[in-house]
């Protein structure tokens, strides 16, 4: 792990992590957005999805307090699980380092209201959605096991340039620590109207070329989100 991570932080230091971002973001234009803390709240069932919500958007609150940026809020529609997506930016290891350090765990820790809870963190590999939208879709890779890191890296890049031409501009992130290793893909869209049209422009972009290449996919899952943050 050490070494892939070695491998990690010095290919994707350089002009991979140009400061792209949203136009919400002007204000916080000196951050690099170079990685994302990730987590994944389940809703019990016959619990009550509003206090599930309050309970993490209190939590994005104290994490934006203690350092991390432009958090982001996420719900389950269409997809996996029925669950809450949260996000949170971050510069560096280094700046990680900060904020944990520096801020202690809580004497004690409220109730927990959510069910299954994990988290993730990422290096953001491209960033092109330069706005937020009302709409998320995550679609979610990983590949064979026979294949190395950068040829994992290569078929995620080539699925990746498909959804991010048809929908006009997509974040892709990978793996860094963590439960799974993944690629994740993070499209925007304005409505489901808006979807139909890029979802065709998608399945029109894979028919003409990529439903013949060898992706060596070994998991692939879609998620359609609503934004709550």
């Amino acid at each position: 792990m050490k070494n892939f991570l070695t491998i990690l932080i010095l290919g994707l230091s350089t002009t991979i992590f140009a400061a792209h971002h949203e136009e919400t973001d002007s204000p916080e234009s000196e951050h690099e957005y170079n990685f994302a803390y990730n987590s994944t709240y389940t809703i019990p069932a016959g619990s009550q999805p509003q206090r599930v919500e309050r309970s993490i958007l209190e939590n994005l609150a104290t994490l934006e307090e203690n350092g991390y940026y432009n958090c982001g809020l996420l719900r389950h529609q269409f997809g996996g699980e029925r669950a809450y997506y949260s996000y949170c930016y971050f510069d560096s290891w280094e700046h990680f380092g900060e904020i944990n350090d520096s801020n202690a765990p809580a004497a004690r820790e409220p109730n927990q209201l959510y069910g299954d809870h994990s988290d993730h963190l990422v290096a953001i590999v491209e960033r092109n959605a330069m706005k937020r939208t009302p709409y998320v879709l995550r679609a979610t890779y990983s590949f064979g096991p026979f294949l190395t890191i950068n040829e994992m890296r290569d078929r995620a890049k080539m699925l990746f340039d498909a959804y991010n031409e048809a929908f006009e501009g997509c974040v892709m992130a990978e793996h860094a620590w963590g439960p799974e290793m993944v690629w994740y893909f993070y499209c925007g869209y304005e409505s489901y109207t808006d979807f139909a049209k890029k979802s065709s422009a998608l399945g029109d972009l894979f028919e003409s070329g990529l439903a013949d290449a060898k992706t060596d996919i070994r998991n692939h899952s879609d998620d359609l989100m609503v934004r709550i943050k």
